[in-house]
């Protein structure tokens, strides 16, 4: 049985969590060792803006994990974040025109260098899918003879500076990260399946900063975005609607929150310490702010018409998912069938991690054992993320 250990840290606007466990490369799932969570401190909409703060609660999340050095996989989001989709053609010149792995990754490392803003590098460069001497429908060219070979993917970028603080951030830690990933992409390795990617489905990750989109279809990678409000944005509504500072906002909206306000008693009152609120305002309060994420959410998916191909739906997973009425609201807003979900294939004693507001570090493990092969097993195109971003964004900048 192939198992690896591995390391993910999810620095979140909200929480940072250190994970560690065992993955079972063949059969797809893994055992959770350890777990440590902290407050997050230094973080704004999901980009570093405190390096000291931020690297203060990564430390207190590894040691409450166990974790004491080594290499590491870091979910990154934030509004820097971009991505399209691209094609990149080569001719095969080999004697035979078999297509070999070494080929394949001549047509990714072209993909790396498309033009892009001066600032921002290539984190992702995700195949769709290939075209071999005009064959459409390719998934896997490799062992395949063919002249011209064709790859379609998807490219996700990132500012470099925005990466960099992150990677400093952590790093001041003790570690080394060998590998950063697009966070919606790492909640959707542990929460959908093969079977998921392949009809179709819209990954919602909504986060304490952000809320991350990733769209499948025919197991392919094919719309991903990063909108810069999530569920602090929630909870700063309603500190400032009720004139209540932050953390009993926060308790508010977990005891009571609800984003359908239509199935609150306009009169009914909740109780929070010695004092009453209005369920009715504070639910008003979070259903705006919801459809707004949503509207943004489908203005995204239609820039690629995805609510049109995507017969799935969408599944909801992170922190912001579990508000009271959230799939429903997502239904009417988006007009596609929605549910809740939460990692899969998760074996262990560490309970909590089988909730949304985990999925991204559940995730990050499965990377995490990819290191040495970055081809994920299965159907679907793959996500190729090469240690080479994190070295080369190292190189731009000299000294601590």
């Amino acid at each position: 049985m192939a198992q690896t250990l591995a390391y993910g840290i999810d620095v979140g606007t909200t929480k940072v969590v250190a994970i560690a466990g065992r993955v079972d490369t063949r059969r797809g799932w893994v055992e959770v060792l350890s777990m440590g969570e902290a407050p997050s401190y230094g973080l704004k909409r999901g980009v570093v803006v405190d390096r000291k703060a931020a690297a203060d609660s990564v430390a207190e999340a590894m040691e409450a994990c166990g974790v004491r050095g080594g290499r590491v996989t870091v979910g990154i989001a934030g509004s820097h974040i971009s991505s399209f989709n691209t094609e990149v053609t080569l001719l095969n010149r080999s004697r035979n025109l078999t297509v070999t792995d070494r080929f394949v990754r001549r047509l990714e490392q072209e993909a790396r260098q498309l033009d892009l803003h001066e600032d921002e590098r290539v984190i992702h460069v995700v195949p769709r899918g290939y075209v071999l001497d005009g064959s459409e429908g390719v998934k896997n060219p490799a062992g395949l003879a063919a002249r011209k070979v064709t790859m379609r993917a998807h490219v996700v970028s990132g500012a470099v500076s925005s990466i960099q603080n992150l990677l400093r951030a952590v790093e001041d830690c003790g570690v080394k990260v060998s590998r950063i990933v697009l966070e919606p992409l790492a909640s959707a390795e542990a929460c959908l399946l093969d079977a998921d990617r392949e009809s179709g489905v819209v990954l919602l990750d909504m986060g304490g900063g952000t809320t991350d989109i990733a769209t499948f279809y025919r197991g392919a990678l094919t719309h991903t975005d990063v909108i810069p409000i999530g569920g602090e944005s929630f909870t700063s509504d309603v500190a400032y609607g009720l004139k209540i500072p932050q953390h009993k906002a926060e308790e508010l909206k977990l005891r009571y929150g609800t984003v359908l306000s239509s199935t609150v008693d306009p009169v009914a009152a909740v109780k929070l310490d010695d004092r009453h609120y209005n369920a009715s305002f504070i639910s008003q309060i979070l259903e705006y702010r919801a459809r707004e994420v949503l509207d943004y959410v489908r203005d995204s998916l239609d820039q690629t018409k995805s609510r049109e191909l995507i017969p799935g739906g969408v599944a909801l997973t992170g922190g912001g998912s579990l508000l009271d009425g959230m799939t429903g609201l997502a239904e009417e807003v988006l007009g596609m069938r929605a549910k809740t979900v939460s990692p899969r294939r998760v074996r262990g004693e560490v309970e909590p991690v089988q909730k949304p507001q985990y999925a991204t570090a559940v995730g990050l493990l499965y990377f995490s054992a990819r290191n040495d092969d970055p081809r994920p097993k299965g159907k679907g195109a793959g996500v190729h993320s090469f240690g080479s971003i994190v070295e080369a964004v190292k190189g731009w900048f000299r000294g601590g």
